[in-house]
């Protein structure tokens, strides 16, 4: 198992990675992506990039938590946490606000299967946690 749950960290921590910086980075290219305008004040542009920051280096905790079991539990309680806030804030805001673009409705599938996934992890691996070390 301990394989499995690295590798499912390592996979969360670099999605994380690679979504974070392309907010910090491009945040007008991922807009236009959307189908939204990019042409934003320079304050919209602060408060867009500032949460990719914070994704960024989420993503680097959870991706460097897959390095040692001692800190799998930690990774699989971060990715949760952050898989868990998109996820599920994307589908309140499909229920508040209507339905958004395609690829807005797939990026909230990816987040809520992560989430499931990482909640799954840490539940088996809060049952048995010798589980972290067997290969």
């Amino acid at each position: 198992m301990s394989k499995l749950i690295a590798t499912q960290l390592t996979l969360n921590g670099w999605v994380a990675v690679l979504i974070g910086s392309f907010i910090v980075f491009e945040p007008v290219n991922m807009l236009s992506g959307y189908g939204l305008q990019p042409n934003l004040s320079p304050a919209l542009m602060s408060e867009l990039r500032s949460p990719g920051g914070l994704l960024f280096a989420c993503g680097l905790v959870i991706a460097h938590s897959a390095l040692a079991a001692d800190n799998y539990e930690r990774g699989l309680k971060l990715s949760t946490m952050v898989y868990g806030g998109y996820g599920i804030t994307r589908l309140l805001s499909i229920v508040v606000d209507g339905e958004p673009a395609v690829d807005i409705m797939l990026a909230a599938a990816i987040e809520i299967a992560l989430l499931l996934l990482s909640g799954l992890a840490l539940l088996k691996l809060n049952r048995n946690p010798d589980a972290a070390y067997a290969n």
